[in-house]
């Protein structure tokens, strides 16, 4: 048959069928050849299947071409290279294969929860070490469900409002450093002085009815409504409060003016509650004494739990799952949790991270 015009053939993959541990690659990850370099070329690599692509479409027919034989998928790639991947995974993969975060992307939020914080050469050859002397330790761990329109997302992290639009501007320019610190600044200064004008257009609060396992909450305008399953948004930004259980997932949501959580956002990424400064001056008024000046009081309008399901109904046109950008197709976006994984862990990962970078140091 003739191919299309344009279309490139699809070449048959050769599968060597003695090995149990597959390599998926993204050399677009992070802009870091020479650390993929590094793996491919390590001693390790020569006991893997490699899958090297930029083209996350081509994961799924690979992965279902290797059939059952794999055991162990390592992901160099990050967050959102980890997020598609995750899209594509049947379900009886997830029951026979572990997967291991090495990192190799920008931020690699959820490989450093795993305890993957060391350069990406250095968590592979891990992972391979500890795999084939039957010492991998892992955490099966729940993926949020996504559900927008006809799109179903996977992932750890659920996020929608201003600051995903502020995400969404730092994602459309060249990213790094520096770009981060403008867009910052940039925000900072709308929410205080109104100024740049497309800044405040972009902070300007998500109208949106929320909804907690079925109870609507009592606010509907919003600067930020969270999902999460790992307790971490950002490394160092670990903004939750409770433990999640086995069949819960964590939930947040601010229903503030901008410049409010831009005063707030330090403590609030650190899981301090804000302070109700209303009932706080009722309180330490001179007719209250005793019991009743005790305690400082939480804000009402920010919800720090746990649920099993949240719903938006919503005209807001974006939102993120893992870092990604997504275009919202829909007025309704339902977040619930789905497929279990097993992630490859090392031994400290439920250390601090200064801790465990010292524990490493000390077992090298």
């Amino acid at each position: 048959m003739d191919q299309p015009e344009g279309s490139t053939p699809v070449r048959e993959r050769k599968v060597k069928r003695d090995a149990e541990i597959i390599l998926i690659c993204n050399p677009q990850a992070g802009g870091r050849w020479k650390e993929l370099a590094e793996i491919l070329d390590s001693e390790e690599a020569q006991y893997v299947r490699r899958i090297v692509t930029d083209s996350v479409e081509d994961i799924a027919p690979a992965l279902e071409a290797l059939g059952r034989d794999a055991k162990l998928i390592c992901i160099y790639g990050g967050d959102g290279t980890i997020q598609r991947v995750l899209d594509r995974l049947a379900p009886r993969e997830k029951d026979e294969a572990t997967i291991a975060l090495i990192g190799g992307g920008t931020m690699n939020v959820t490989a450093t929860w795993c305890g993957f914080d060391r350069p990406p050469i250095d968590n592979f050859r891990a992972v391979i070490r500890a795999y084939q002397t039957g010492k991998l330790l892992l955490r099966e761990t729940p993926l949020l469900e996504v559900r927008c329109g006809g799109r179903l997302t996977r992932g750890f992290i659920f996020g929608m409002g201003p600051v995903i639009r502020v995400l969404n501007r730092y994602e459309q320019g060249t990213k790094g450093r520096r770009q981060g610190l403008m867009i910052a600044l940039k925000s900072m200064a709308a929410a205080w002085l109104r100024f740049p004008a497309d800044f405040r257009e972009l902070l300007e609060e998500m109208e949106a009815e929320v909804l907690l396992d079925g109870e609507r909450l009592p606010y509907d305008r919003w600067s930020v409504v969270f999902a999460n399953i790992t307790g971490q948004i950002n490394p160092g930004v670990h903004p939750f409060v409770t433990e999640r259980t086995r069949d819960t997932f964590l939930a947040a949501a601010y229903a503030s003016e901008s410049r409010e959580i831009a005063l707030a956002m330090p403590l609030l990424a650190k899981g301090i509650l804000p302070i109700d400064t209303g009932s706080l001056l009722r309180r330490l008024a001179p007719w209250n004494t005793g019991e009743k000046r005790r305690g400082l009081p939480t804000d009402p309008r920010y919800i720090n739990t746990t649920a099993a399901r949240l719903v938006v109904h919503s005209s807001e046109r974006m939102y993120t799952v893992d870092g990604e950008i997504l275009p919202a197709e829909a007025d309704t976006i339902e977040v619930d949790l789905g497929l279990r994984v097993k992630l490859a862990v090392s031994a400290t990962a439920a250390l601090p991270s200064g801790l465990r970078r010292a524990a490493d140091a000390v077992a090298r």
